[in-house]
């Protein structure tokens, strides 16, 4: 084989050197832009990106009717980078689109006018901001210009085309209605954490996903333009849609604030339930927080007390106790009792009535009309403790409502082997056990609902940022005591309206009404009672179909009797629930049932 002369030796060597060469740097280059292309990105990034967080919305808290109780306000933060500021001598180049191509330097000093001129800061002011981070730290790369901007600000700013200028979100939350309905919306902290109310119960809800995204920055603190990545898209918050009506709670807010004030009394509490659903129209406090400024409250009126402030009932029970009795078959409205002022059943056992009267000849109707405490026991205790017991249960009771909000109380009622027997006789006219008001509308609404109790509802729906509606549970149902037992307890009521001694207080022109007061001893802390009471007036009305029940809480009145005080609170809301519904007049009359036999 004929040997190859040196010089082509030297040439193929050295084109075989080359084709491999080639092929190394090919097989390199399909492995950095094909093979490993996104890892060699995904590393690169990591050097050169800029990770951004993407805050999410807080949902909208809103009335049946759709207004908006709570919202979140879109603010915005704008700030810069004092280090990237004076880079460049303090110069960068702005693009100037109307003449072609070009450029045209903007100085720091003259940004900072620029800026200033926005947001109403002057070029001195900016300035400082800057030159005040890098005498802290001269690798400074954060200072705020201005926080909370609006959007039209921020838009304004990002015009401006600033390369050492950021903006980052700054929702605030914000109550439009103020301290209409503020203890039972609740409020947030400053950071954004819920603190009470459905803010805190809805969170689920109301919270949404916060996204994130980056950007490549380049060595000059400039954000590469087209570089932005989405990692997690953002979404919103959903809306709380409650069974409030906002302008018929303004309505009661003002009733019971009024009446607060008109009596001297040391707080009041008024609730408006919808009869047929057990949905809460109206849930008042008084002096009610302002969301938009929770440090003017105390701390105990920053709470929906409605929902955790249990106390005595009194004498609004012995409409339960009487609807028992019917119910049983053990009495009605024509049942006589001797009644006498007071009662000593058994050793031990003492009670009496409210003022003194000789024996008195009244009929079951009559102890409800003269509110006897001595009558309703001597009918009531024809039934068994246990069945009483349990009727209480079933009027909901001992244990906590579902309403919707944080913490709902469930009062006090002890199990009949806890009663003593001072206890077993007070129960039938509401002492020895304790309720929330809505615990205590909630009883009347199943007399008015034809025997039947629907849980308290507060929350009606949850629509997600999608649009899609997810309804609360079904409130559940139960029979207390038969359509006819409510209908004979609904008569009573009536009488009582009309022939106790508050029925002017309770008389509304044109309208049927029917309630009961109730008088009740509170504890004083140190085992005993106070000397004074807490009043209240439990009602439904019309009386022909009744639609709503209206309870109002007046407690430790000076300056007016406290039965008056009450009645009148409950008076005012009853009628503005009915021009507020349109209510027709009441149909039917009035049947006026015997007092004494």
């Amino acid at each position: 084989m004929p040997r190859l002369r040196p010089l082509v030796a030297r040439r193929v060597i050295a084109l075989v050197l080359v084709l491999i060469g080639a092929v190394v740097f090919t097989i390199r280059l399909v492995d950095v832009q094909i093979v490993s292309a996104a890892q060699h990105n995904e590393d690169a990034l990591d050097k050169r990106g800029v990770p951004v967080a993407v805050p999410s919305v807080r949902g909208d808290i809103v009335d049946r009717n759709g207004v908006v109780l709570a919202t979140t306000d879109e603010r915005y933060d704008a700030q810069l980078s004092p280090k990237n500021v004076r880079l460049n001598g303090g110069k960068f180049w702005r693009v100037v689109e109307d003449g072609g191509i070009g450029t045209v330097q903007v100085s720091a000093e003259e940004a900072f006018a620029e800026i200033g001129s926005i947001t109403g800061q002057s070029a001195e002011e900016i300035g400082a901001i800057v030159d005040d981070a890098l005498a802290a730290d001269p690798k400074s790369d954060f200072a705020y210009v201005k926080r909370g901007i609006d959007l039209t600000t921020l838009n304004a700013l990002k015009e401006l085309d600033i390369p050492w200028m950021t903006f980052d979100t700054n929702p605030q939350r914000v109550y439009p209605n103020g301290a209409v309905a503020g203890s039972i919306v609740g409020f947030v902290g400053s950071d954004g954490a819920p603190q009470a109310g459905i803010e805190f119960s809805q969170n689920e809800c109301l919270v949404g996903i916060d996204g994130s995204e980056t950007y490549e920055m380049g060595a000059d603190g400039v954000r590469l333009p087209g570089s932005v990545v989405v990692a997690q898209e953002v979404e919103n918050g959903g809306t709380v849609q409650l069974t409030l009506d906002v302008d018929l709670q303004f309505e009661a807010q003002q009733v019971l604030d009024a009446q607060v004030a008109k009596s001297a009394a040391e707080w009041g509490l008024l609730t408006i339930m919808d009869a047929k659903t057990g949905e809460l129209l109206a849930v008042a406090e008084d002096r009610s927080v302002d969301p938009n400024d929770v440090s003017a409250s105390t701390a105990e009126r920053r709470e929906a007390r409605s929902f955790t402030w249990p106390y005595e009932p009194g004498s609004t029970s012995k409409i339960l106790t009487a609807a028992m009795l019917v119910d049983q078959g053990a009495a009605d409205a024509y049942t006589q009792y001797y009644t006498t002022y007071s009662a000593t059943p058994e050793p031990g056992v003492v009670y009496s009535d409210a003022f003194v009267h000789d024996p008195m000849p009244w009929t079951l109707n009559g102890i409800l009309v003269e509110s006897s405490n001595v009558g309703i026991t001597g009918i009531g205790a024809r039934l068994s403790e246990q069945t009483r017991h349990d009727y209480l249960a079933k009027f909901g009771f001992g244990e906590p409502t579902q309403a919707g909000m944080p913490l709902e109380s469930a009062g006090l009622l002890l199990d009949v082997q806890d009663w003593d027997r001072q206890t077993s006789y007070n129960t039938m006219f509401g002492q020895g056990f304790s309720t929330t008001i809505i615990q205590t509308a909630s009883s009347y609404q199943a007399i008015a609902n034809g025997g039947v109790r629907i849980e308290p509802s507060l929350v009606k729906s949850c629509t997600d940022s999608r649009g899609e509606v997810h309804t609360a549970e079904e409130a559940q149902e139960t029979r207390v005591v038969s359509a006819d037992a409510a209908q004979q307890t609904i008569a009573m009521m009536e009488n009582v309206a009309n022939q106790a001694w508050i029925s002017e207080q309770a008389a509304v022109a044109g309208y049927r009404v029917g309630g009961k007061t109730g008088t009740a001893e509170q504890g004083d802390g140190q085992g005993g009672y106070r000397k004074d009471f807490v009043y209240t007036f439990a009602g439904v009305f019309p009386i022909d179909d009744p639609q709503y029940v209206a309870v109002a809480t007046i407690a430790y009145p000076k300056a007016q009797h406290g039965s008056v005080a009450a009645t009148e609170a409950w008076n005012a809301a009853t009628k503005a629930t009915i021009r507020h519904a349109h209510l027709p007049p009441s149909t039917g009359e009035y049947v006026p049932l015997p007092v004494t036999y």
